[in-house]
Order: C-alpha cells, then sequence, then structure tokens
C-alpha cells in the first residue's frame, strides 16, 4: 500500500498538475472587432507607422487586442468563425470590462465595415 501511495505522489500529482498546461480553456468571451480608423482607433490613427501595443504590424490584421492582465500578449486564441489569432494589443475596453470580470476579445479587421458587420458576439474561446 505504501509503493502505491508513493506512486501516486510521485508521479500522479505532477502529471494532473502538468495536464493544465496542456489542455486546452475555453472560455466564454464578448468579441468585437475594429480597424485601424479614425472611428476605431481614435487618435492613434493618426500615426504613421501604425504599431500594436506591443510593437507587431497593426496592419497585419492577425491579432486581437485584450486585456494583457488577464490575457497575456502572445496568447494564441481559437475564435469560432475566424481561427487562430494571437494576442498583440490591448484597448481601454477590454481593460474596464476585465475589472468587470468581462473576459472580452477586439478582432482587428481589414475594414471599418469588416468590424461593423462582425458587431458584438459571445463566442467559446478556446486558449491555445
Amino acid at each position: 500500500m505504501k509503493k502505491f501511495i508513493l506512486f501516486a505522489v510521485l508521479i500522479w500529482g505532477p502529471l494532473v498538475w502538468l495536464a493544465q498546461f496542456l489542455v486546452p480553456d475555453t472560455i466564454p468571451m464578448t468579441v468585437t472587432a475594429y480597424c485601424l480608423c479614425e472611428q476605431c482607433c481614435g487618435e492613434w490613427a493618426c500615426e504613421t507607422k501604425r504599431v500594436t501595443s506591443i510593437g507587431d504590424d497593426a496592419h497585419i490584421c492577425d491579432g486581437v487586442a485584450a486585456d494583457p492582465k488577464l490575457i497575456p500578449y502572445r496568447t494564441r486564441l481559437w475564435i469560432p468563425g475566424v481561427g487562430e489569432r494571437e494576442v498583440d494589443d490591448t484597448g481601454g475596453r477590454m481593460r474596464q470590462d476585465a475589472k468587470k470580470g468581462i473576459w472580452h476579445i477586439d478582432l482587428r479587421m481589414e475594414s471599418h465595415e469588416a468590424a461593423r458587420a462582425w458587431g458584438i458576439q459571445k463566442l467559446d474561446v478556446t486558449i491555445l
């Protein structure tokens, strides 16, 4: 019996601990969209070199904005209907919502029309 307990503590315990990092978490999130226009970005739309808050090229629309305290930068997400995106930006609304316990991400889109068409969706987003 002692050997079994020792096995459970030394082998099973670390495996359970490791599994939390291997199994993706799926979380219900508010998913909105933005583009690089003045309506969406305000004062930041006037910048000559458009970069995200971590220095990535904002014209490449493969990223999302989030509160980095909730979802760290460079975290990969699987968004239904969109696919895989990376957190590379932040925004005031995401940070405000996080303080209220709301998971909110903002997809970067090619055009204002595409961002408006996306609207506000509630989706189960997987953190990869």
